[in-house]
This record gives C-alpha cells, sequence and structure tokens, in this order.
C-alpha cells in the first residue's frame, strides 16, 4: 500500500487574525475561553427570525455558524488556540494556516455595530409580485404595493372577491416569486 507524504504545516510568526472552526453551536464558548487566554476574538452575530413553538422570535446567531476570528501569534499562542475547549482547528488550505487581512476584520467590524450584523432586505417595488409566506394567507400571491414609513411594515394588493385589497403585514412575511 503507498503512502502519502504528509507535509509540514506552513506557520509564520507575528501577530495576525485567523479562522477557527468550532464544535456545532459552540462558537460563544471558544469565544469566551480564548478571552480569558488574553487573545482577541471578533465572533459577529446576526438577528435572525425563528418559529419557536406557534410564534416568531427574534433570536442572536452566529453570522458564520461554525468559525470564529480570533488575532494571535501562532508561535506564543497558537497551540492554545488550537486545543481550546470547542475548536475543531484553524481553517486552512494545504499546509497553509489561512490568514485574514487586517482591512477585511476592520470592514467586517465597521459592518456590525455591537458585534450584530445589520442585514437590511432588498426593497421590493411597487407593482412587483411577491408572495405571502406566514399566516392565514400563506402561499397566496400578492402584489407589492410600498413599504410603511418608521416601521418593518409593508403594504400589499392581494386580489379577493373581484378586487384589490390593501393588506398591511410584517416585511419578514413576504418574499419574491
Amino acid at each position: 500500500m503507498k503512502e502519502r507524504a504528509v507535509r509540514p504545516l506552513e506557520i509564520e510568526g507575528g501577530v495576525r487574525w485567523y479562522t477557527l472552526q468550532t464544535k456545532p453551536r459552540k462558537e460563544s464558548t471558544v469565544e469566551k475561553r480564548l478571552n480569558d487566554l488574553g487573545l482577541e476574538v471578533f465572533l459577529p452575530w446576526v438577528r435572525l427570525r425563528r418559529r419557536v413553538g406557534s410564534r416568531f422570535q427574534r433570536v442572536l446567531s452566529p453570522l458564520f455558524p461554525g468559525y470564529l476570528f480570533c488575532r494571535l501569534d501562532l508561535f506564543i499562542a497558537g497551540k492554545a488556540a488550537r486545543y481550546a475547549p470547542g475548536v475543531r482547528d484553524f481553517v486552512r488550505f494545504g499546509p497553509r494556516i489561512a490568514e485574514i487581512r487586517e482591512d477585511a476584520i476592520k470592514d467586517l467590524v465597521e459592518r456590525c455595530p455591537g458585534g450584530v450584523a445589520e442585514i437590511k432586505p432588498r426593497p421590493y417595488r411597487t407593482g412587483e409580485p411577491v408572495l405571502i409566506r406566514e399566516g392565514p394567507l400563506s402561499g397566496l400571491e400578492a402584489v407589492f404595493d410600498r413599504e410603511m414609513k418608521g416601521s418593518e411594515r409593508v403594504a400589499v394588493l392581494l386580489e379577493l372577491l373581484g378586487r384589490q385589497t390593501r393588506l398591511v403585514l410584517s416585511n419578514e412575511m413576504i418574499s419574491r416569486v
């Protein structure tokens, strides 16, 4: 049987940003552990709307599930980070551990005030067909009318009993057809 040659890991010194892969749903645990070790960690979050029982609730979820960013020197703290509870490994390509550019992390931090990403849905155009995804009218097609000012609601026109009826819904209840 032929043995594959194992290439040694290529490591460079100096403080850089790296991506760590975590075990499922262990991002917060790893973040806390790495912070306790005195390492700089960035774990961006996003607010999602999830069904909990019969209701929808807003929950925080990692923007990149299973991954977080850590700034460290691999020679000094690489083993401590790699073998922290909940860590699978550094993200790497072949024998090289993938580095993240400082400006890429800076841009990500700027887009995540307070560590939470602000993702706004693409705006709909008046007259665009939309699909109602939730509620008693789910599955019906409507026509987008307008966004309601100062809220997360939209007005759509639904054909009922031979005429168009305006409905006001949460913008998360509709999607593009």
